[in-house]
């Protein structure tokens, strides 16, 4: 059983919002330096800034204002932050916070907190954001890192030159054309591009072009065997097909677990009788019309002669092996 998310991860927009932050020292280094990459409008209040804080506020980045915060300040904040590092102080901050009904984050004190700040990777505009709701943050610094070194730096320009050419990709076909398209561009054409230095809006165009002029998508379908409720079992080839599916077609037995790996696009269809009507591998292929994947997740069915009675009308049918017949395949190896 999954827990639920004590914190709804949100990406809140900046622009013209007002954020309040009360304290000078390291934890409102730490704080400010991730709310300047923001076009947020930021009000410091404390008598004892750090050099660096005064720096921010000649330069214009910030508003300083060199005393305590007062109830009369937080009118039309967004965010409030506690970073006094005085438990009293920041008692104080988030009782104004509360009283003026706006939403408050004490440092290092999640009891405390409305909201709580992510580890963050910026390549902006993607940012991804690392929450463990205060439990692991050593955790969430690891996967952080992990996920530093498998975004290169040119991924937020990638993102920037795709954001302006996305009137134009309109042009393909609405669904699996334009996700092959920016999957593409995201996963090949665009780093190539970027590494050899060619203008990336011309490369969007070329990379466009070859897509318009591709022969038509095939329709796919693919069959994997899911005898199991844990997704940490599912093979690899089922979770890549789960992430790519447009139609994921599926028997009841099947954990509601493992169907959350689909992507929250694809459309569903759940299988409470053996009987169906009309036949199964008919609604497959019927599903599969148009250039769609389309995968089945079984439950204890012979997936091989449904292949068979679905490849006659037409798709092209994969058969993902499932966990049990890959282990039986490596010992068989083994033993020869």
């Amino acid at each position: 059983m999954t827990g639920q998310m004590q914190h709804f991860p949100i990406f809140l927009a900046m622009e013209n919002r007002r954020v309040i932050l009360s304290g000078g020292g390291a934890a409102a280094l730490a704080k400010l330096r991730l709310l300047l990459k923001t076009p947020a409008r930021i009000d410091v209040f404390t008598p004892d800034a750090a050099p660096e804080i005064r720096d921010w506020a000649r330069q214009g980045r910030l508003v300083l204002h060199p005393r305590a915060l007062g109830p009369g300040d937080l009118s039309g904040a967004a965010l409030v932050y506690a970073a006094d590092e005085d438990e009293a102080a920041d008692a104080r901050t988030a009782d104004m916070a509360r009283a003026a009904g706006v939403l408050i984050n004490v440092v290092d004190n999640l009891l405390a907190s409305d909201f709580i700040t992510p580890a963050i990777v910026d390549r902006a505009p993607v940012t991804v954001a690392i929450g463990t709701e205060g439990t692991a943050p050593v955790l969430a610094r690891s996967l952080k890192a992990g996920l530093e070194q498998d975004l290169p730096a040119v991924t937020g320009a990638l993102a920037r030159a795709a954001a302006g050419f996305r009137p134009r990709a309109e042009a393909l076909p609405h669904g699996a054309p334009r996700r092959a398209f920016w999957s593409d561009w995201f996963g090949q054409t665009g780093p190539e591009a970027a590494a050899a230095g060619t203008d990336l809006d011309a490369a969007l165009d070329t990379l466009l072009s070859a897509h318009l002029h591709a022969a038509p998508a095939i329709p796919r379908v693919t069959l994997a065997p899911v005898n199991h409720a844990d997704p940490d079992l599912l093979v690899m080839k089922t979770r890549r097909a789960l992430d790519t599916a447009d139609v994921v077609v599926h028997d009841a037995a099947i954990s509601p677990s493992v169907l959350e790996l689909a992507r929250r696009e694809a459309d569903f269809v759940a299988l409470h009788d053996r009987t169906t009507v009309p036949p199964l591998h008919q609604i497959l292929a019927q599903r599969a019309q148009g250039g769609r994947h389309v995968l089945y997740l079984a439950s204890g069915r012979d997936l091989d002669a449904l292949a068979t009675a679905v490849s006659r009308l037409g798709p092209s049918v994969t058969v993902i092996p499932g966990l049990a017949a890959a282990a039986r395949s490596v010992s068989r190896q083994e033993q020869a």
